[in-house]
């Protein structure tokens, strides 16, 4: 048995109370029933997710008893943090969920239905683009919500598709650009902007809290997502805002404005926490005290520069060191402590996450003569290994599932081999303009959520759809030919004029009710978290038996 009076707790860990507030801080929790006495202490390694029970109980029957329990409890709470996606794309920023149950291969015939929807929540330009989190049984995901106050009236330069610009010079354009950028802020003054972080029941969808401040206009809502670590909460708000609460109450712990001039900017990066520093892509990199939210270091203002590329940890030698798209295709490798530079490679990566897979990093480029890149890292440097130049996207994120690469891009899907770069397969989405969402994995197979939801066998033989699937507004999940037979759209389609009202009619039902566009899914314990319009959805995809 071990002594928890001579244990000395690690900077960076937390206790764990197991019972109603029983157990404290560096203290000995006592229950005496006549017979036994438990001194015990439970602790949890908010960085690793790991935690570890002490016990020492006096030599009697029920004394073990209670030892056992105690362990188990500890044991079951690893088992529960070990599943979290408490950060943007999952706990390793991997988009690989950890310890996945046994999920369904197939919907059931008459599709799925959600385990449960949350309250109205606001999304898009009226709510941003956050994706959702989970950590110990809780969902929690933040909005950037504006509310109208009046009429702001018509726009004399609303924003040009690349089609609607054609015959302007790139000085008028840019005149253009300049002009609307005004307007936009004029509008603004009709709308009053509020940040809200929502706190759920996992298991309910009912809301636990909400935390709600002002906030700034940006030109496009604030979208990062918030990252729990422990018992504490962090996002990045507009205003070069960064803020701490208390993930168990939503109550404010700190709040920092950022160094640097504010106009109407917006930063779609998430927080890292690393060696006790929150890190994050703020115009440039930044690492502020976790404790505190005192700025600790500020990056160089050029060779740092960044706005939307979330920072990565990668444990290394014992290290954990933050890796981050930089501006100027470079990707950089940095110490937390210190904001000093250790390397950076010519990455041609753009604002999409780095992938870490042991120490190999992989890039994703904006373009695909920028591509999907891999390089084996060291603490010197980055070499070249391979580049595959078959897609790309403004912001999606691929996923590595055992030896394989998932990548998304343009309608392109492709299964990349992870040793050599060598595609072993690719497909063509049935979508209309994928971009920006995330692939994330689980139990050995891929999700893509846009317009509905598509999984598919996490296998480098071929492309296996497992689930391809559309949702209504009551968050039915099922494929397209069940909500035709509901609407009875074959037979409206024989008679005059029905071909077109079908396509009403379907369009209606489930042309808006998917997730949101740019939004990533979170997956925890065999659930899955999407984010519709008007709020969040969960589906239990658990295997029958788990």
């Amino acid at each position: 048995m071990v002594d928890s009076s001579c244990m000395k707790l690690p900077l960076g860990h937390r206790t764990f109370r197991p019972i109603a507030g029983q157990w404290h801080s560096n203290l000995r929790g006592e229950v005496v029933q006549g017979v036994f006495r438990v001194i015990s202490l439970i602790y949890f390694d908010a960085r690793s997710c790991s935690s570890i029970a002490f016990v020492r109980a006096k030599e009697n029957v029920v004394g073990r008893k209670l030892c056992f329990a105690a362990i188990v409890l500890g044991l079951s709470f690893m088992d529960a943090c070990a599943g979290d996606w408490n950060q943007w794309r999952g706990s390793n920023r991997d988009g690989l969920a950890v310890d996945s149950p046994r999920l369904i291969g197939a919907l059931p015939a008459e599709g799925l239905r959600p385990v449960w929807k949350s309250e109205a929540i606001r999304s898009g330009r009226a709510g941003g683009w956050g994706s959702p989190v989970v950590a110990e049984g809780k969902v929690y995901l933040f909005a950037h919500e504006r509310v109208q106050l009046r009429e702001p009236g018509k726009k004399k330069y609303p924003w040009l598709a690349p089609e609607k610009r054609t015959g302007m010079s790139a000085e008028e354009y840019a005149e253009y650009e300049v002009n609307r950028r005004n307007e936009d802020e004029a509008h603004a003054k009709a709308y009053q902007f509020r940040e809200l972080v929502y706190c759920l029941d996992g298991r309910t969808g009912g809301t636990l809290w909400k935390n709600e401040a002002d906030s700034l206009y940006s030109r496009f809502p604030q979208s990062g997502s918030a990252t729990v670590m422990g018992d504490r909460l962090y996002i990045l708000g507009a205003g070069l805002h960064a803020r701490c609460l208390d993930a168990q109450t939503g109550n404010e712990i700190w709040s920092q404005r950022l160094e640097g001039e504010f106009r109407d900017e917006f930063f779609q990066s998430s927080i890292a926490i690393a060696e006790g520093v929150v890190v994050l892509m703020c115009q440039g990199l930044i690492g502020l005290d976790v404790a505190t939210g005192k700025p600790l270091w500020t990056g160089d203002a050029k060779a740092l520069r960044g706005s939307h590329s979330s920072p990565v940890v990668w444990k290394h030698e014992g290290r954990e060191l933050i890796v981050v798209n930089v501006a100027s295709g470079r990707t950089a490798c940095v110490d937390p402590r210190s904001g000093e530079e250790l390397w950076r490679v010519a990455s041609a990566a753009g604002v999409s996450t780095p992938l870490i897979v042991g120490n190999r990093l992989l890039t994703y480029g904006n373009s695909r003569k920028g591509g999907l890149r891999c390089f084996e890292m060291s603490a010197e440097g980055a070499t070249p290994v391979w580049e595959f130049h078959g897609t790309a996207d403004k912001g999606s994120s691929p996923v590595a599932v055992g030896e394989s690469v998932f990548v998304q891009g343009e309608r392109k899907l492709a299964c990349v081999s992870l040793e050599t770069g060598r595609a072993e397969w690719s497909t063509t989405l049935d979508l209309s303009r994928p971009q920006y969402t995330s692939l994330i994995a689980a139990d050995g197979k891929v999700f893509y959520a846009l317009e509905g939801l598509l999984c598919f066998n996490a296998s480098r033989e071929g492309f296996e759809p497992l689930i391809e699937a559309k949702m209504d507004a009551a968050g039915l999940m099922a494929p397209e030919s069940v909500f035709r037979a509901r609407l009875g759209l074959d037979a409206l389609e024989k008679e005059p004029g029905g071909l077109e009202e079908s396509v009403r009619l379907l369009q209606k039902t489930i042309g808006r009710a998917g997730p949101v566009a740019c939004v990533t899914p979170a997956i925890a314990g065999g659930r899955l978290y999407l984010r519709v319009s008007d709020g969040i959805v969960c589906y239990d995809l658990r295997a029958v038996g788990e």
